[in-house]
């Protein structure tokens, strides 16, 4: 029987959600013996997990695009020699892409794994299958028009039934067309490593992101803040777990709080499901999500979660608020009050925390990747 040949595309491989969410389907699509799978990306893989991870799978073919380093995905933020960078990388994109292309030209199912970051690489291909998957809020779509992007693409999956909704109504056009897949959740891997040794005593609320603006660092830290002085300097830690292009600012302005000696920054973890595990709850404050996995990751292990009720995700995963707390994306007064509920116990944190953990069976690996091979199929 012939392998059906399947390339997800992603720009880069950095240390975050989506990439995350790859690996596992990646690890999943390999039980399947009648799928050949390829990874296109326009650089390098240079971060050390992810490299290690595909020089283990050889079966996995691996494909850069556009190697050069120096016109890569991370250009300098200073103005000027960004400005010049640029125009010298999409014009050395634009000179290759002719060539690059040839090395893909019997793949069967192109999956453009982010964001719609493979156009103009895929609008020329005409004899394959091809699928966008959408990672982002309908905000994002709207403002970058995607939508003169998706008549290219067989399909286009987004993460959630709200996102879903609410794109179909925008555009009636494209309804046939979008699909929801839920990320895939590998449950028991997680519960596994989760039971590691714990590196905290002391008890703690837990933040696992990427130190970045649009996570909303300083709300978690001014509610923190709040509750730590309302509630008489409790002897409790906050805990963040990652890394990102904001952490030196978020790091020099917690130094400025009261709190500061409370407040921890451990990096990025190979294992982050103990810091989750061990917490008294798990806090995401982001601006805008796609499917936040870390909440369903925190369900895993039996911890509580609190959540900016932003769009999308959060509010899908914790059930309306049944599963775990919701509050107005930078709202500090709403956060601290949920800070001061969980650590008082003022409100049924088994009871959450028990909705929570039922409903994870939407998300687990083996189902998920079925729904991915019938689509490509």
């Amino acid at each position: 029987m012939k392998k059906q040949r399947i390339a997800f595309c992603l720009r880069d491989m950095q240390m975050g959600g989506v990439e995350s969410v790859l690996i596992r389907t990646l690890d999943e699509l390999l039980k399947h013996k009648n799928i050949e799978l390829n990874l296109v990306t326009y650089v390098d893989i240079k971060t050390p997990i992810y490299k290690q991870y595909f020089e283990q799978h050889k079966n996995i073919k691996t494909i850069s695009l556009y190697p050069c380093s120096w016109l890569g995905t991370n250009l300098p933020h200073f103005l000027l020699t960004r400005i010049v960078l640029h125009f010298m990388r999409d014009i050395y994109r634009s000179f290759n892409r002719i060539f690059v292309m040839a090395k893909l030209k019997n793949i069967d199912v192109f999956i453009d794994y982010h964001d719609f970051g493979f156009y103009n690489e895929l609008r020329n291909i005409k004899n394959a299958k091809k699928i966008a998957w959408f990672h982002s809020s309908i905000d994002v779509f709207v403002k970058r028009c995607f939508i003169n992007k998706v008549n290219i693409y067989d399909n286009v999956v987004v993460l959630t039934d709200a996102c879903k909704n609410d794109l179909q109504k925008l555009y009636p056009q494209i309804t046939d067309k979008i699909i929801r897949i839920y990320n895939p959740i590998d449950i028991k891997d997680i519960q596994n490593k989760s039971k590691e040794e714990k590196h905290i005593k002391d008890k703690y609320f837990c933040c696992v992101s990427r130190l970045s603006r649009d996570k909303d660092i300083k709300t978690i830290l001014n509610a923190f803040e709040d509750f730590y002085m309302t509630n008489n300097k409790p002897k409790i830690k906050m805990v963040f777990v990652g890394d990102g292009d904001r952490a030196d600012e978020y790091k020099k302005y917690a130094k400025s709080l009261k709190s500061s000696k409370q407040i921890v920054f451990v990096g990025m973890q190979k294992n982050p499901f103990v810091y989750m595990k061990n917490a008294l709850v798990n806090v995401l404050s982001s601006y805008g999500e796609g499917l936040p996995t870390v909440l369903i990751e925190s369900a895993a292990v039996d911890t509580l979660n609190i959540a900016s009720d932003c769009k999308y995700g959060p509010r899908e995963i914790l059930l309306n608020g049944d599963g775990g707390l919701l509050f107005e994306p930078g709202n500090v007064e709403q956060l601290a009050k949920c800070f001061d509920d969980v650590y008082n116990k003022k409100i049924d944190i088994k009871a959450m925390i028990k909705k929570s953990n039922r409903a994870l069976t939407r998300f687990d690996a083996k189902e998920i990747v079925n729904q991915i091979i019938s689509l490509i199929s």
